[in-house]
C-alpha cells in the first residue's frame, strides 16, 4: 500500500528538524497521489520552549502543485502561510500551530491532553479549528507485543485521524487510522522506531523540552 518514514533530528543545541516522507503504492495513490509527499518542520528553542519556525509540505499530483508553507515570526507574533494562490497572515499565539507540527505536540504532551479541546491550526493557508479528543487508555497489538496506548482523535469537519500513542515511548504513534465521512480510508501501522531503543537519546531529550504545558487549560 505504501510507506511512511518520520524523523526528528537535533541539528544543534537550539534547533530541530521534523521530517516525513510518504510514498504510496497501488490503491493508496488515490489518497496521496503517485508522487512522494514530504513534510518538513523547523523548530527552535525560544525563551525555553521549542517552537515551530517553518513548515513546508511538498505535494505534486499529476500536473497540480498542492504544496504549502507556513512561516512563524515569533518576534512579531505573526504567522504567514501560502498555498497555491492563497495567502494567509494571522496573529500568533502559543496555541496556533500547523497540522504537521501538531502531531509532534500530541506526542510530547500525551499525558497532558484533556478529554476534549479545540486548537487553531494553519492548513492550506487557512486557520481552521481542530477538535482534539482524548478517548482514554486502549490496549493495542503491535510488532512490540501488546502495548498500553492512549487513543487520540483529531477531528476537522467530516474527516479525522485516530492515533494510538504509546505514553511509555514519548507518545509514539503505534497506529494511525484515517476516517472520512465515517468510513476508514486507510490504516498505518508502525514497523520500526528508534524510540523503542533504549540508546536513543537525542529524540528523548528534545521531546522532554517540547512545550510540556501546551495542552494545559488556559
Amino acid at each position: 500500500m505504501g510507506k511512511l518514514d518520520v524523523n526528528l533530528t537535533q541539528v544543534d543545541s537550539e534547533n530541530w528538524t521534523y521530517h516525513s516522507s510518504t510514498a504510496a503504492l497501488g490503491i493508496a495513490t488515490m489518497f496521496v497521489g503517485s508522487d512522494a509527499v514530504t513534510d518538513t518542520a523547523k523548530l527552535q528553542l525560544l525563551d525555553g520552549i521549542i517552537r515551530p519556525t517553518f513548515y513546508e509540505r511538498i505535494r505534486k499530483r499529476n500536473d497540480t502543485d498542492k504544496s504549502e508553507r507556513v512561516f512563524y515570526h515569533w518576534d512579531k507574533n505573526l504567522a504567514q502561510s501560502e498555498y497555491r494562490d492563497r495567502k494567509l497572515e494571522v496573529n500568533l499565539n502559543e496555541l496556533i500551530t500547523d497540522k504537521f507540527t501538531l502531531q509532534l505536540l500530541i506526542m510530547a504532551n500525551i499525558n497532558n491532553i484533556p478529554e476534549k479541546m479545540t486548537l487553531p491550526v494553519i492548513s492550506k493557508a487557512k486557520l481552521k479549528d481542530y477538535q482534539i479528543v482524548n478517548l482514554g487508555a486502549v490496549k493495542l497489538k503491535t510488532i512490540y507485543g501488546e502495548r498500553d496506548t492512549i487513543l487520540i482523535q483529531r477531528i476537522k469537519g467530516d474527516s479525522s485521524y485516530r492515533i494510538w500513542a504509546d505514553p511509555a515511548l514519548h507518545g509514539l504513534p503505534l497506529q494511525i487510522e484515517r476516517i472520512k465521512e465515517g468510513k476508514t480510508e486507510y490504516i498505518i501501522k508502525i514497523e520500526d522506531s528508534s524510540l523503542h531503543k533504549a540508546s536513543e537519546k537525542i529524540t528523548t531529550q528534545s521531546m522532554n523540552h517540547l512545550q510540556p504545558s501546551y495542552f494545559q487549560p488556559k
